[in-house]
């Protein structure tokens, strides 16, 4: 089976976009951990000092101040600073500090310091008797008691201004990743649409040479470089098809001239008369395949144009053809209206040539349809077929099918005329077995879309 339609990569924009952000994020988040790791050891020790440091002022304030005023300094202590302290019962329940308390660094280092400094009966707890807080034993004066503080010097609040700062990092990374990649995929993007462009059979404009990285340079001047080596050898291809062909039409009108003034047999002056159709109608297969168009595509109703080929071919009236004709209204697509009539005019031709059936009726379906955002246009036969593993290969100028289908032979320009238009129109055209037996040729080409054709001339 032939078809030109393959499958659609990912965008690369969006891949390469994706990949530049896992990065960033994954590099962020190793950063962090790395800072983690490095400032854990620090802040420990910074908040076990502040604990200790907390606890000796209070327990030498307490001894050192007359015992008519601790009452009124305990007042200040906890209105002012924060700080409380409560009696130390036995029964009093409590709840070790443990990581779980959210804090940032090991709390196995915190009360090793602590103990270290206020001596190895020293707990640290997150709650006693129900109160949440920061809560270290002291004992002033052989008796033991409770202080407590807010829990934030072991678990600080960050407030919400990281948020606004990791929203702004976030934001900033996904501009810088958007530019980047931009920057990086445009280009290829523009080398591909010129290259798309050319395969249609236009004529892009060169690309720029003298900007960008030398990489993209290079690879501009090679395209520009191939464009017109290949333009220069159609160009000639074309210059020595069309001098053949014409040089060969007036050589083929006098034979055939001659031929019917000439006194010979009714069967002979016949047979050399089809011959000579058949050479003229290689010579106007040489000239339409020679000449490459240029003329602007529009929108064309290819209902309208199916009918026209069929009632230009009389298929109709035609006692050795049987006619299955299907045609829905209003598909219009994107093309010149001589060639796809030329498309259309082949397959029948094609068709009539090479399909009939054991019968040596032409057994013909034409149906045009719309699929989704594709007209199809699909013509096939009851005909001896062909072999598919052949099919990509008929596609090619100047290649031909075995002769056994109808016994006749072509110039092998039929189908790739076809391809070649349809190509031009963003389309694509696939070879396929008919059932019971026969050739499908279906032919594909995008919707007419007046909107972005709008669009695609303002871009223009």
């Amino acid at each position: 089976m032939a078809s030109l339609s393959s499958r659609r990569a990912p965008n690369l924009f969006w891949r390469t976009f994706i990949l530049l952000m896992l990065l960033i994020v994954f590099s962020v988040m190793g950063w962090l951990q790395s800072f983690r790791v490095l400032s854990e050891t620090p802040y420990a020790m910074s908040a076990a000092r502040q604990i200790v440091t907390m606890a000796n002022l209070t327990r030498y304030a307490l001894v050192s101040a007359d015992p008519v005023y601790r009452p009124d300094l305990l007042m200040v202590l906890a209105s002012r600073e924060g700080l409380r302290i409560l009696p130390k019962e036995n029964t009093d329940d409590y709840l070790p500090l443990t990581a779980d308390s959210g804090s940032p660094w090991s709390i196995a280092d915190v009360e090793s310091y602590v103990r270290s400094a206020l001596g190895p009966d020293t707990i640290l707890a997150s709650m006693v008797n129900g109160e949440r807080g920061l809560w270290v034993s002291i004992s002033i004066e052989g008796d033991n008691y409770w202080l407590m503080t807010n829990s934030t010097l072991i678990n600080p609040s960050y407030g919400t201004t990281w948020m606004w700062w990791a929203l702004a990092a976030f934001v900033a990374s996904i501009l810088g990743a958007t530019m980047l990649t931009r920057r990086v995929v445009e280009p290829l993007s523009t080398l591909s649409n010129y290259a798309r462009d050319f395969g249609r059979g236009g004529m892009p404009a060169a690309l720029p040479e003298d900007s960008g990285p030398e990489e993209l340079r290079e690879v501009n001047s090679s395209f520009n470089r191939m464009v017109q080596d290949i333009t220069r050898m159609e160009k000639d291809r074309e210059m020595l098809l069309a001098g053949v062909s014409h040089d060969l039409r007036t050589p083929i009108t006098r034979l055939r001239l001659e031929t019917e003034m000439a006194d010979l047999p009714e069967d002979t002056r016949q047979n050399m008369v089809s011959d000579l159709e058949q050479m003229e109608m290689i010579v106007n297969q040489f000239m339409a395949y020679a000449r490459r168009s240029a003329q602007p595509l529009e929108a064309v109703s290819l209902s309208q144009t199916v009918r026209q080929a069929v009632h230009g071919a009389r298929l109709e009236i035609d006692p050795t053809v049987k006619l299955k004709l299907s045609v829905a209204d209003d598909i219009v697509v994107r093309a010149h209206p001589i060639e796809l009539s030329r498309v259309v005019q082949n397959l029948i031709t094609n068709a009539q040539r090479y399909g009939k059936s054991d019968d040596d009726l032409l057994h013909l379906t034409i149906d045009v349809a719309r699929e989704k955002d594709k007209a199809v246009l699909t013509v096939s036969d009851e005909g001896p077929g062909l072999d598919m593993s052949q099919a990509e290969r008929l596609m090619r100028p100047f290649e031909r099918g075995d002769s056994a289908r109808g016994g006749v032979t072509g110039t092998g320009l039929g189908l790739a005329i076809i391809d070649r238009i349809v190509r031009r129109s963003d389309g694509s055209v696939q070879l396929a077995s008919a059932s019971p037996h026969g050739l499908k040729v279906i032919v594909r080409m995008p919707l007419y879309d007046k909107k972005k054709e709008k669009k695609k001339a303002a871009q223009d």
